[in-house]
């Protein structure tokens, strides 16, 4: 603990509960990402208990944690002068409101340097329902510079965020816009009220099931080509991700490799949902076993990725499994697709073409930006980013 720190019992405390019994208040809950939020615009309508009662109160400026506290769910309440939020989640104020940002601290308190401490002091064996006790939380050391500091930091890293915002929103309109120029230009795969010709993937080109390499062979694995598994696929992104583990030579020759124009879709998945994400390869590739390549052999691979994500669902009802998901090789040849025209299908990656660039484009500048991101919030919370203060200006 620096000279700087203060700890966290220092700055909040336990709220003195107040249970919401017959009062009529907006319903809160907690992500991730975006903090509290409204309830009916999480969800588009109610999803707590018809019986409220035992809710929780939480006025404007309190601190609510939730769990799995380990992922940062955790925000101060800035939405309502009161609402309520699950009797599960513990309600904290500021000892000395004036001494403290709360934009500050709730960005600490979402750092990589804070969930590193709550991950270290978890207690429990049930990995979701770990818990940290209350005085261990009240532990946590807190960089503190003056309110001044506090608020100038916060409004960087605001700044900052406010841009990834920005860029995450703009791929999300270029994804949106992809989908939208192939159902304008052709319909949804799903009608079969379309005039187009249909066929099936065996019939449109080759498809190859992955593998697994011996493992008992260590020289299978290590220098060379990468071996994409599901978690490499990951839509709406364009191109597989990069793999973490490559095949050797001797793997390649036992492995299953496919070109760059394959598309990738997962076929077998610890749940149903991910059955049928897709993507291009983007380069020649090795593929496990819960993988089947599509190689389309005269339709253009751009056109088929598109058309085979809008019909995700003819994919997912050739799943065999229940909890989990399986579309085995057979299966998954005999899924009809539409088959335009090539000019048409020409015609559709000219336009998509552009929109691929510029969500490529803003990918890029997401990146950068998340690394700035990174690199400040480590800064901020280290105090190399901190002004030097005048004595008596530290908190």
């Amino acid at each position: 603990m620096s000279s700087t720190d203060t700890l966290l019992g220092d700055i909040i405390k336990p709220a003195v509960l107040r249970r919401a019994g017959v009062e009529e208040l907006p319903i809160l809950s907690m992500t991730m990402r975006g903090g509290l939020v409204d309830q009916a615009d999480k969800f588009k309508k109610r999803v707590a208990s018809a019986d409220t009662s035992a809710y929780r109160v939480v006025n404007r400026g309190q601190l609510v944690v939730g769990f799995p506290i380990d992922e940062g769910v955790l925000s101060f309440q800035r939405l309502y002068d009161s609402a309520i939020v699950s009797p599960a989640y513990e309600i904290w104020d500021l000892v000395d409101p004036d001494s403290v940002s709360r934009d500050f601290l709730e960005r600490f308190l979402r750092s990589p340097r804070a969930l590193k401490y709550y991950t270290a002091k978890l207690q429990g064996s049930t990995a979701r329902r770990r818990s940290l006790p209350k005085d261990i939380f009240l532990a946590l050391p807190v960089p503190l510079p003056s309110l001044r500091e506090q608020e100038r930091i916060a409004a960087v890293l605001d700044q900052v965020d406010t841009l990834r915002a920005k860029r995450r929103e703009a791929i999300t309109l270029l994804d949106d816009l992809a989908r939208s120029i192939f159902l304008d230009m052709f319909g949804d795969p799903l009608s079969r009220n379309s005039s187009w010709d249909r066929k099936t993937i065996g019939e449109l080109g080759a498809v190859v099931t992955g593998n697994t390499p011996s493992r008992a062979k260590p020289e299978n694995y290590g220098e060379g080509i990468e071996w994409i598994k599901t978690d490499n696929i990951r839509p709406p992104a364009l191109n597989a991700s990069r793999a973490a583990e490559r095949l050797t030579v001797a793997g390649e020759k036992v492995g299953r490799v496919v070109p760059a124009e394959s598309i990738l879709v997962t076929c077998i998945a610890g749940s149903p949902a991910s059955i049928g994400n897709a993507v291009l390869a983007g380069r020649r590739v090795a593929i496990n076993q819960q993988i089947n390549a599509f190689i389309p052999q005269g339709p253009l691979p751009r056109f088929m990725l598109e058309q085979i994500r809008l019909g995700k669902a003819l994919i997912q009802r050739k799943s065999t499994g229940a909890m989990t998901g399986l579309v085995n090789k057979t299966q998954f040849s005999s899924i009809s697709l539409m088959v335009p025209p090539m000019g048409r299908q020409q015609e559709f990656v000219r336009r998509v073409e552009c929109v691929d660039s510029q969500r490529a484009r803003n990918v890029r500048h997401l990146a950068a930006l998340d690394e700035l991101f990174s690199s400040l919030q480590h800064r901020a919370f280290s105090g190399t980013l901190w002004d030097h203060e005048a004595p008596g200006e530290a908190a």
